[in-house]
């Protein structure tokens, strides 16, 4: 969080979005690379269709980090003496390039601040991710924000619920653990909120299954650098 004057600023830091700009750019000097190894080796062409196909996937990776760091640099969220003030991720196109929404509400217009888990499962994989939204007095639900499960590069859904709910001089609402249908990309969330909360039993089966994910992919990288270590 970052203070200016009398409001209070929240987005994503300047290390998240140096570690993308990073990735993006090492993915695209990968792609150069494997674009231009066809050419330096002409004598031996037979390979050349696989290192092709791999700068392709590279540049897709690339363009996917640059889609990142462009949503990690225009997202904040800003709280005012009496309005609140957002730039947020509202979808994406076809191309997973990131489209924005401008928010800006009198305080006094927010009726509820609620906040809940969703699991969100592709390929037989859950992860699992805490959203927030509010309420107007007109009863739109607007999304604001979402953050994945073992993800550090996050803002601070907690503090930010909060913070609102303070200023509007209401509670936040736990609306409990969901199976949600969008995927969040980029920290995207849904301004629908139309699926029923899980019972217990099933919330906690739902989280050890996202848990198992999260502790899946590290054991496969660390497993990854072993065997490039060894090899």
């Amino acid at each position: 969080m970052s203070p200016i004057g009398a409001d209070r600023t929240w987005r994503f830091s300047l290390a998240t979005r140096i570690a993308l700009g990073f990735l993006a750019v090492f993915m695209f000097g990968i792609s150069a690379l494997l674009f231009g190894l066809p050419y330096a080796y002409s004598a031996d062409r037979s390979g050349e269709w696989m290192v092709l196909l791999t700068g392709v996937v590279t540049t897709g990776f690339g363009l996917f980090a640059t889609f990142g760091l462009v949503a990690a640099v225009r997202t904040r969220v800003t709280l005012g003496a009496a309005t609140l003030e957002a730039r947020v991720i509202a979808g994406h196109s076809r191309l997973l390039v990131p489209h924005f929404r401008e928010v800006r509400l009198p305080l006094s217009d927010i009726r509820a601040v609620e906040r809940r888990s969703e699991i969100f499962t592709t390929l037989g994989f859950s992860t699992m991710r805490d959203a927030l939204s509010i309420v107007t007095a007109e009863g739109e639900r607007i999304g604001l924000f979402s953050n994945t499960l073992g993800n550090a590069s996050t803002l601070p859904l907690d503090e930010v619920a909060s913070a609102i709910a303070a200023a509007s001089g209401i509670a936040v609402t736990d609306d409990g653990t969901v199976r949600a249908k969008g995927s969040g990309l980029y920290g995207a969330a849904s301004s629908s909120w139309s699926e029923a909360p899980l019972d217990d039993t099933s919330a906690r089966k739902a989280r050890r299954a996202a848990i198992a994910t999260v502790q899946f992919c590290a054991v496969l990288l660390l497993l990854t650098l072993v065997l490039r270590a060894c090899l």
